[in-house]
């Protein structure tokens, strides 16, 4: 039976994989908007804090106490918000993934909730989550197709897990961000990847084959930079790589090499663009180094 491997996808891509992507691929101005505007994405909502303080566990459960323990522990610290409906859907997937991380795959969980105590800036609410384990598995082996830059010996070796071990979620998401590392540190700069599974129940085993879509290796063609004075910009961009391939790594350095002047970093997109040639293979990048206005 074959199903996609969609929560290891959203995993990865929640992590990034761990953070922001790198660039803007959007066509517009870096400026329009700016990490200190009211309107950011990152602003929070108003209401009371709402944390989880106590987790508990019920099912026919084969996984030791000790890591249960441990999985209701990383949902107390790590689980909060201002709306509850989001709190107690963000505590499930962390104990999903949990059990994920552990070899049990297709676990089930479903979760009632309590408050404990309640005022008007927090509230402490304690989850009693359901859990259906299902099959154990671990992993047969990793697979790819239609991967022609790198080989498959060495995308083999940049996920961290074994075949034989217990399968997890975490790992192959590492393995995943390591693939998009990997590519783009060559200039494949719209590079995806779309791992599938392959479930051998009666041997509790999971398959991955994962297909691979390079897309075109990128240059970069020109880069500019605004807000500065043409001293600082020249001093800048001496020893950006104009002309060769596109190395997101490289570009991340540059950008902390040159932080003092700019003043945003590679975890800042907003002061980014980045605009592709397709039919060239050429980027062409402009960094806004204006400050953002005052709220």
């Amino acid at each position: 039976m074959r199903f996609r491997l969609a929560q290891i996808i959203l995993f990865a891509t929640a992590c990034l994989l761990l953070g922001k992507p790198l660039v803007s691929a959007q066509s517009g101005d870096p400026s329009a908007s700016c990490p200190n505007s009211a309107t950011s994405d990152d602003e929070q909502p108003s209401g009371a804090e709402i944390s989880i303080s106590e987790v508990t566990f019920s099912g026919s459960l084969v996984m030791p106490i000790s890591e249960q323990e441990q999985i209701a522990d990383s949902v107390k610290q790590r689980t909060h918000g201002t709306a509850l409906e989001d709190v107690t859907e963000e505590g499930l997937e962390r104990v999903r993934a949990g059990w994920q991380d552990r070899g049990y795959f297709k676990v089930q969980v479903t979760a009632e909730t309590k408050t404990l105590t309640s005022s008007p800036v927090s509230q402490r609410i304690a989850m009693s989550v359901h859990v259906d384990e299902g099959q154990r598995y671990n992993l047969k082996r990793i697979r790819f197709k239609n991967n022609k830059a790198i080989s498959r010996d060495i995308l083999r070796g940049l996920f961290p897990i074994a075949d034989g071990e217990l399968f997890s979620r975490e790992k192959v998401a590492s393995g995943l961000e390591n693939l998009r590392k990997a590519y783009g540190e060559l200039g494949y700069i719209n590079f995806t990847s779309v791992p599938d599974t392959q479930f051998d129940d009666e041997n509790r085993l999971i398959s991955l084959v994962i297909d691979v879509d390079e897309g075109k290796q990128f240059y970069v063609r020109s880069v500019n930079v605004r807000g500065l004075d043409e001293t600082s910009r020249q001093e800048v961009l001496k020893d950006f790589p104009v002309g060769q391939i596109y190395n997101q790594r490289i570009f991340s350095l540059w950008l902390e090499k040159h932080y003092d002047t700019l003043r945003f970093s590679v975890d800042d997109p907003l002061h980014t663009l980045r605009r592709l040639d397709e039919k060239a293979g050429t980027v062409d990048i402009t960094l806004d180094a204006r400050p953002c206005p005052e709220p």
